[in-house]
């Protein structure tokens, strides 16, 4: 494993620590026992614990337990996640039977982090959602943001590509901007995150090669899926508008594991991952059907008697790209203390296969934290410091190919009769005149793209009780990144235009730095009898900066020739190309915020509940006139089941009403965009790129909510939320006024961007035997968004690329449609002669934003066996199949290349050309079977193995849609000047089904 300078003294540390937390006890006693729930099961894993020390076990898969305990010992606590702690007097006494209760299916008294602070669900008047690491998705998972998909109603998580660690677009409650940047804020143990990467871009578009832009990363690689205890979302502006200016696209705050008190603990983890195929394969011709339709379409005899698009073998492209290669990952984690220092240190290595040859996404991880009280408990400091090294290994998939395509459509048009290899052994790199496409394995074999990103996020607070109810915290933390990418095509392969018989090579660097200052005052007290008070009030400064910069070289004269080709990379020798493109260079000007906040709660005899915030943002992002913004909310709470008339109820375990009103809002545009920028293209040649605007301000986003939380029989909980957000002020890139020196003017216009919609979510414990439960959770959510009062020209987004398709957009940014709606000419059948007819005016017709999306998720325990899985969907949106239109058509096969399935029998000849229309609009809706894992509980194993669980499981085991690409679940980045796109797809990295064997266990 390749562990930096950092990683290697994080390994230390914990082992320090052990060291420390010994204790030497003269005399002791042992005391055994049982623990079951309140039916009478056996409870494994229960924290049994000496009151006051760090003496303590954990029960076994019978619930049984055995603990030497000193003499002067008079109380255990137990205690176990859903269930009320519990201390229980063992004076006297060398045996205890106990019998935890559950904290109730409704989970009041949870706690839920809510900026700034923390809260039990059952106070919270906003719309807030919480999911805990038992009810994580399980699985391969890359990054956190897999953890909860489908798991939150109203929160989309769609995975933008199947390769590991791909960035995915991730919406709460809909879209509220017109610009690219839809996130969440991402909260990190209370650090507000960039929420960029490290890893250099890359346009491949250099040199005239064609390809574009490749995907970008997730951001949160770095961060240990193991690790994290806890995901609130933050949905409504009650809850998200503490965080002012980037409220308004939603919060989701992550809270990483911490120690406990009790004996040190180890817990081991590690599981392998094998492919099991596409899960949805696209349809394209076997080498039998080839053959079969060049004789219907008479191309079989073009040079007299021979076929000369039969080159006489059998192959299957799709799966000769496809890896074998294993998922590993290994995961160690070190956690104890007593109740005045705790500790935790993890580790995780894994090698994330990927699908496609020669891709992989590799981790190494750390994390250490520690708790310690000091001045009678008065005085606590907290550190937390997370290190990862990623590399990632990426295939020749970009996001905007034009007609000469990339891996992914070299595969899908590669001639299924023509060997891979000739008869030497080697790749078959010649190229016919008819099918002139590159051999994708020699693609594989000569492409090289190779990221590497070190990321470090450390913070360290310290908290003072200044009076009783009165806290003091002081927090620094900070956020850095740096990645450098190396990027190699060599020249020997055939048909890649303007890069055969001459290479290309690229060298990219990128730093991301953000610091975060916060001062917190925090009081509580009871003003009353039956009236309680809380508080919080801060100050918080937050700065960010990033860079990116990238050398490009063409023409070298080495690994030209498949025959002579060496081991040496391009990048290792960059000056020997002939061509030397200048290095490009861009810094984006320091972002920095300061702000002020406060929010109030009052609790008035747990019936009714009163909670407002207020927070002041000032940016320099914003022109000079508008420095400061103000955001302001307020929500209150009616618990109806603590009123007489409902109290003691058995019907309803709880019910409540909740209602929100509060402005966030969002400032995630280009940094400098309110400023006068130049930029310099050659030497001695400098121009003006950005027009100043001391007017510019945020979006900003006025939302309501209504909720109604519920709890039925003890068995069943859950809540109906309805929500109507209107974003103001819009941002937006014009264009100046000419004569003006640059050309991007960024401004703010009238108009209204409006999401309204109703969610639902139900949990239930279905059966509740000794032997034999079943939980079950279900979500679903209903978004309309709609584009008022926009009076610009309408923006063209959604680049459509192919042979015959350049400059095409399909989808517009208008007045009185949806963000994204599609706008193409109607396609109206074909001609005599076989051509495609297509309407001269385009309509708009169909929307690309999913309108339901729905999520299931289901737990049966039987004995020591489990059954876990996970469903999610989503409906009543459409996806234009770019593939299909630009690279799988008929005409492609009149070319000698393979093509779509579908595309035969139609009416339509070969002749007939590459048209955008909504012939290619197709219904996205699908079901999906995400993930399912089948546990057995094994339990102690010997004296020192505690807790065995091993585990098999499925990851996209299946997908039901009438789609017809690879995964209905796609984006493909096509935006155009940052506007976003939606809902297309475009010769994206395939989703792969992926089986999945494990075990971990305690010592």
């Amino acid at each position: 494993m390749k562990l930096n300078r950092l990683t290697r003294v994080l390994l230390l540390c914990p082992l320090l620590l052990l060291l420390l937390q010994t204790s030497v006890w003269a005399q002791s006693k042992t005391v055994t026992g049982t623990v079951t729930d309140d039916k009478g099961a056996a409870l494994q894993g229960v924290s049994v614990l000496v009151k006051g020390t760090n003496i303590g076990t954990q029960t076994d898969v019978s619930g049984n337990f055995s603990l030497a305990v000193p003499e002067t010992a008079t109380t255990l606590t137990f205690s176990y996640v859903g269930f009320v702690p519990q201390d229980i007097n063992i004076e006297g006494k060398n045996s205890v039977n106990v019998s935890l209760v559950t904290q109730g299916q409704t989970n009041l008294n949870e706690v839920v982090v809510i900026g700034y602070g923390t809260a039990r669900k059952k106070d919270v008047t906003g719309s807030v959602a919480s999911v805990t690491s038992k009810n994580f998705n399980q699985g391969v998972i890359a990054a956190p943001d897999q953890l909860f998909q489908n798991k939150v109603a109203g929160l989309e998580v769609t995975a933008n590509s199947g390769q590991p660690g791909a960035a995915t677009t991730i919406k709460i409650r809909g879209n509220n901007s017109i610009r690219t940047a839809n996130n969440p804020l991402y909260v990190v143990d209370g650090v507000p995150l960039d929420g960029r990467t490290a890893k250099p871009s890359l346009d491949l578009g250099t040199a005239g090669l064609g390809f574009g832009t490749t995907p970008e990363s997730n951001p949160l690689l770095y961060i240990n899926p193991n690790d994290i205890a806890q995901i609130d979302v933050l949905k409504d502006a009650s809850s998200a508008a503490i965080y002012g200016s980037r409220g308004a696209n939603g919060v989701i705050v992550i809270t990483t594991k911490k120690g406990t008190s009790g004996p040190t603990k180890l817990e081991v983890g590690t599981n392998f991952g094998a492919f099991a195929g596409y899960m949805k394969k696209y349809d394209i011709l076997s080498a039998s059907q080839f053959r079969n339709a060049l004789k219907t379409y008479q191309l079989d005899t073009l040079s007299g008697n021979t076929n000369p698009y039969d080159a006489g073998s059998s192959v299957d492209a799709l799966k000769a790209i496809t890896s074998n290669d294993l998922t590993q990952n290994y995961s160690l984690a070190f956690s104890g203390g007593n109740e005045t220092g705790k500790f935790r240190a993890s580790f995780l290595g894994s090698k994330t296969a990927g699908f496609l040859k020669k891709t992989s996404l590799d981790k190494y991880l750390a994390n250490l934290g520690g708790t310690y009280k000091f001045l009678d408990k008065r005085l606590t400091l907290d550190f937390n410091l997370i290190a990862g090294h990623t590399t990632e290994n990426m295939s020749l998939i970009s996001n905007t190919p034009g007609a000469g395509g990339a891996l992914i459509s070299w595969a899908l048009n590669w001639n299924p009769t023509s060997p891979f290899y000739d008869e030497n052994g080697q790749f078959n790199n010649t190229v016919a005149n008819n099918y002139a496409i590159p051999n994708p394995l020699a693609v594989i074999d000569a492409y090289s793209d190779v990221a590497d990103v070190n990321t470090f996020l450390g913070n360290v607070s310290a908290s003072l009780e200044l009076a009783k109810g009165l806290t003091y915290k002081f927090l620094y933390a900070v956020n850095h990144g740096a990645g450098t990418r190396k990027t190699n095509i060599e020249g020997w392969v055939a048909g890649i235009q303007g890069l055969s018989g001459s290479g290309f090579a690229a060298i990219s660097n990128a730093a991301l730095t953000s610091q975060t200052f916060t001062h917190t005052l925090n009081y509580n007290t009871n003003l009353t009898s039956n009236l309680r008070f809380d508080a919080v009030a801060g100050y918080e400064y937050w700065k960010s900066s990033y860079e990116n910069s990238s050398l490009a070289a063409k023409g070298f004269n080495t690994n030209l020739v498949q025959a002579t080709r060496t081991d040496v990379k391009y990048t290792s020798f960059m000056q020997n190309a002939s061509t030397q493109f200048p290095l490009t260079y861009s810094s984006d000007p320091n972002t920095e915020i300061q702000s002020v906040f406060g929010r109030v709660n009052f609790n008035l005899s747990d019936k009714y509940y009163l909670t407002g915030t207020l927070r002041a943002d000032g940016s320099n992002k914003f022109g000079k006139n508008n420095r400061y913004g103000y955001f302001p909310s307020v929500g209150a709470k009616w618990n109806i089941s603590n009123e007489g008339f409902l109290k003691g109820s058995s019907t309803f375990t709880n019910l409540s009403l909740r209602a929100s009103w509060g402005i966030t809002g969002n400032q995630e545009f280009p940094s400098g965009a309110s400023l006068e920028q130049i930029s310099s293209s050659q030497y001695n040649s400098v121009s003006q790129t950005n027009v100043a605007n001391p007017d510019l301000k945020w979006e900003k986003t006025t939302s309501v909510n209504i909720g109604l939380d519920f709890g039925l029989f003890k068995n069943v909980s859950g809540s109906i939320d309805y929500y109507h957000k209107n974003t103001t002020d819009l941002l937006f890139q014009s264009t100046a006024i000419q004569p003006a020196p640059a050309s991007i003017y960024f401004i703010n216009l009238p108009a209204d961007l409006i999401n309204s919609g109703v969610e639902f979510g139900i949990n239930a414990t279905l059966a509740s035997q000794k032997q034999f439960t079943w939980d079950a959770g279900f979500n679903i959510a209903y978004n309309k968004n709609m584009l008022k009062h926009f009076n610009q020209a309408p923006i063209l987004t959604g680049t459509i690329n192919g042979n015959g398709l350049s400059d095409v957009f399909a989808q517009r940014i208008t007045n009185n449609q949806p963000v994204d709606v599609f706008y193409l000419k109607p396609f109206r059948g074909f001609d005599q002669s076989g051509n495609q007819i297509v309407g001269d005016t385009a309509f708009y017709t169909g929307d690309p934003n999913p309108h339901v999306i729905a999520g299931f998720s289901s737990t049966l325990r039987y004995n020591k066996f489990s059954l876990t899985f996970n469903l999610g969907g989503a409906f009543g949106y459409q996806i234009y199949n770019n593939t299909l239109n630009g690279v799988t058509n008929i005409y492609q096969f009149g070319k000698g290349q393979n093509v779509s399935n579908s595309v035969l029998g139609t009416g339509e000849g070969v002749s007939s050309g590459a048209i955008a229309s909504d012939r290619y609009l197709e219904s996205g809706n699908y079901i999906k079977l995400r993930n399912a894992t089948l546990n057995y509980a094994v339990g102690d194993v010997g004296t020192y193995i505690k807790n065995l669980n091993v585990f098999v499981g499925g990851t996209n085991l299946f997908v039901i849609t009438k789609y017809t690409g690879f995964d209905p679940e796609v984006n493909t980045d096509k935006s155009n000047n940052n506007y976003p796109s939606r809902s297309i797809e475009y010769l994206p990295y395939p989703t792969p089904r992926i089986i999945t064997f494990g075990l971990n266990f305690g010592l």
